[in-house]
Order: C-alpha cells, then sequence, then structure tokens
C-alpha cells in the first residue's frame, strides 16, 4: 500500500507541476502528459485496428513530445517549447488526416482538441495566431477532402470500423478536454488555497503587529507614569536647593545624599522598566526570578516614600510574611509601583497609605489602602477597562488612565487578581492576590 501511494505521488508530481507559479506552464506540463497517454491510446488503437503506419507515428511522436516536456519541465524553456510542440502538431494532424480517410476519419476531433490546448497555454499576444493557423490549415484540408478525394488515401473500411474510429478519437480528445479542464481548475483552488493560506498569513501578522503596537502604547504609557514621579521628586528637590540660599552645610549634605540615591534608584527602576519593556515586545517568557518580596520592594519603596512626602502623604509599610516568591517579579513591581503610584495621586496632602504584605497559604496578598477621595460603584466597574484619557489627582496629577488596566493584565498573567473596595470620600483598598510558594513566615517588619 505504501509503494502504491508513493507511485501515485510521484505520477501526481509529473502531472500537477505546483512548483510553476505560472498558470500556462502548469497546464502546459498537465496536457504534454495527457497528450503521451493520448498518443499510446491511439497507437494501440491504430494496431487493433490494423492501421501499421499510424501505430509507427503516434509511437514515434512520443521521442519529440518528451523532448517537449523535458525543455519545459527541466530546461524552463516554456517559449521555444510552446512553438515545437504547434510545428509539431499540425504536420502530424495533417498526416492523419491524409492517411486516416479525410473528411470521413475523425481528424475534427483532433483539430479541436490540439486548438484547446494550444490556446489555453499561450500568451494572450499569440492567441489569434494559434487559432488562425488553426483554422485555415483545418480549412484547406477539409477543402482537398471535399474537393480533391483522389489525394486522401483510403481503406476498404467497414462501417463498425468507421463508427469505432470515431467513437474512440472523439472519446480521447473529449477526455483530453476534460482533463485539461480540470487540470484548469485544480490550478485554481491550488492557488485559492494559497491566497487564502497567504491572507491568513497576513491577517495573523497584522493582528500580531496590532498587538505589538498596543503593547508598545502601554510601555510608552508605563514607562511615563512610573519615571514621571520620582524624576518629580528629583526636580522638586533641585528647584528648592537653588531657591532657598539659607540651607546649612548639614542640611545640603543630606540634601545631596538623599537626591542621589533617589537619582540611582529612579535609573535602577528606569534600567528594569526597559528591560522588562524589551522583554514584554519580544513576547519573552523567561522572566522568571525567586527572591523574596522585601528585598524585591525594597528600593520602589524608598522610591514611593520620598514621593510621598513630596506631597506631605505618610506612607506605612509592613510586611506580615515575608513570602519568597517564583515568578515575573517585573510583573509584581510594575503592579505595586502603580497601585501605590496610583494611591498618592488620589490622597490629599495629609493623608495616609499603608502598604502590607502578606501570605494565605500558597497565596500571597498585598494590599494597598488609603484614605484619599475614593472611587464610586459606577466607576468600579469599569475600573479596569482600556480607557486612554487624561485623569488628575487631588494636586492636579495628570495621567493616562492606563495604570489599573495595566495592573489587571498584569494580575492575570501572573495567574492571579486585583480586588477593590471603595467607598467616595473614604478612601480605597487594592489588594492584589498571586498564587507563590510560601517560605517560613517571618517577624513582621514596619519600615
Amino acid at each position: 500500500m505504501a509503494d502504491w501511494n508513493r507511485f501515485r505521488e510521484k505520477i501526481g508530481s509529473w502531472f500537477f507541476w505546483h512548483k510553476t507559479s505560472v498558470m500556462e506552464k502548469q497546464l502546459f506540463n498537465s496536457m504534454l502528459f495527457i497528450i503521451a497517454v493520448y498518443l499510446i491510446a491511439m497507437g494501440l488503437l491504430n494496431i487493433f485496428l490494423g492501421q501499421q503506419l499510424l501505430t509507427i507515428i503516434s509511437f514515434a511522436t512520443l521521442l519529440p513530445l518528451g523532448g517537449i516536456f523535458h525543455l519545459v519541465r527541466i530546461k524552463n524553456q516554456f517559449t521555444l517549447s510552446l512553438y515545437l510542440f504547434g510545428g509539431l502538431s499540425y504536420p502530424l494532424i495533417a498526416i492523419n488526416f491524409f492517411l486516416n480517410d479525410g473528411v470521413l476519419g475523425p481528424t475534427a476531433y483532433i483539430f479541436l482538441l490540439i486548438n484547446v490546448v494550444i490556446i489555453s497555454i499561450s500568451p494572450r499576444k499569440m492567441i489569434v495566431g494559434w487559432a488562425t493557423v488553426n483554422t485555415l490549415l483545418f480549412i484547406a484540408l477539409f477543402y482537398i477532402g471535399t474537393y480533391q478525394p483522389g489525394w486522401i488515401y483510403t481503406t476498404n473500411i467497414s462501417k463498425d470500423y468507421l463508427f469505432l474510429d470515431h467513437i474512440l478519437t472523439y472519446t480521447g480528445s473529449l477526455l483530453g478536454i476534460t482533463l485539461l479542464l480540470a487540470t484548469i481548475k485544480e490550478y485554481y483552488y491550488y492557488q485559492k488555497a494559497e491566497a487564502e493560506a497567504k491572507r491568513n498569513e497576513l491577517a495573523l501578522l497584522n493582528r500580531d503587529l496590532s498587538e505589538i503596537n498596543k503593547q508598545k502604547d502601554k510601555i510608552i504609557a508605563i514607562i511615563v507614569h512610573d519615571i514621571k514621579n520620582p524624576l518629580n521628586s528629583i526636580l522638586q528637590t533641585l528647584e528648592l536647593i537653588n531657591q532657598d540660599g539659607d540651607l546649612s552645610p548639614e542640611d545640603l549634605n543630606f540634601i545631596h545624599s538623599e537626591l542621589l540615591k533617589n537619582t540611582k534608584r529612579t535609573y535602577d527602576m528606569m534600567e528594569n522598566i526597559l528591560e522588562w519593556s524589551s522583554f514584554e515586545l519580544n513576547q519573552t517568557r523567561n522572566r522568571i526570578k525567586s527572591t523574596d518580596l522585601k528585598g524585591l520592594f525594597k528600593d520602589t519603596l524608598d522610591i514611593m516614600t520620598a514621593i510621598a512626602k513630596q506631597k506631605q502623604v505618610t506612607l506605612l509599610v509592613e510586611f506580615a510574611k515575608n513570602p519568597i516568591v517564583n515568578g515575573e517579579t517585573d510583573r509584581i513591581l510594575l503592579i505595586v509601583r502603580n497601585l501605590i503610584q496610583n494611591a498618592i495621586k488620589f490622597t490629599h496632602s495629609g493623608g495616609i497609605i499603608r502598604f502590607e504584605v502578606s501570605g494565605e497559604d500558597r497565596e500571597v496578598v498585598i494590599s494597598v489602602e488609603d484614605n484619599g477621595i475614593g472611587i464610586s460603584e459606577e466607576k468600579i466597574k469599569d475600573l479596569f477597562r482600556l480607557e486612554i484619557k487624561p485623569t488628575y489627582g487631588t494636586a492636579n496629577e495628570k495621567g493616562t488612565g492606563m495604570g489599573l488596566h495595566i495592573c489587571h493584565q498584569n494580575a492575570v498573567k501572573l495567574g492571579g487578581s486585583i480586588e477593590v473596595r471603595s467607598k467616595e470620600g473614604m478612601g480605597s483598598v487594592f489588594t492584589l492576590r498571586f498564587p507563590s510558594v510560601l517560605s517560613v513566615e517571618k517577624p513582621a517588619v514596619s519600615l
């Protein structure tokens, strides 16, 4: 069975030349194969009918036909092959006409077959020429057969012979035309499938490009969101130094020290964000680290504390537990930065923000609670939807409106979720939960 399948595939590869993208070459290849089979059948028929000369011509024609097939398939000489095929076909048709009973014989069917074959494979500029050759030769031969019957070689044939000759030649010609049309349809469906595959590939590529553009926009928003506030804090400190000339050397040394720390933390945070952004754009999934959350959050919490102080907001930090996490720590940091910055943004001066890390079984729980302006129940429903529009904090701080949507998406990628409890005028509590392997519980630590 396997050998038969291989044989069928081999024959199919010779008949349907899928490697070429030119329909005319595909058809020419297939029709040469069909005509070869047709000549073999006609040769066998002529043996049966006792037509020795026509038998020799049928089988002898296979040799130049094989040469034309070689030129088309191997040498890729399509135009030369077409001229040779036409130059071979019409003289042979004329010989068949004179040797096979002229107008009484079945040559007209072969005329039609050859014309359909040549027209189907010819370039448009050659169609009229080939059709004219076919028509003029047909008229000339049938004129001779009608008005000069003495030029035609005739045999004493019976009506049965004549009937059989016409039926078999017509059937062979019809089969050839049918196979030609089937080849055209096969090529059409093949090209259609190829076009559909390319269309799906382009659609997938467009979708990927669209996703990359969306991801790029989100990453730009993250960079702006996460870098803007630390830089603003540094800027305000520098403005304070520039405006206040009465600072003591001790105060200046302290400010310089804090400024250096904040600048270094901001730089480190920027490096982490840019590195994470690169992995996000490349859709890389190997950013998994094992670390304790207190060590992971230290620099970020120091920066957030400095930003909160600029607004006279108190940030209280408590680690009820210090879990060890195995996960994409960049995503965790991203969510934490956004939640704390949001809390600072929507809390009035003199307000308090509580950041707490705890755990339940194999789950990490991080909460950010503030006593700020709160959120209405109507807005909570759509809080995590992507809605790019400016938002303004209690000190008129401007944001993109993308922060919570990004937090939600990254929480889902961590296999977790974000819960919200809020009341207008009373404040909000955002709780991040995600799976992790918890370490042995450590004593509560307050910063």
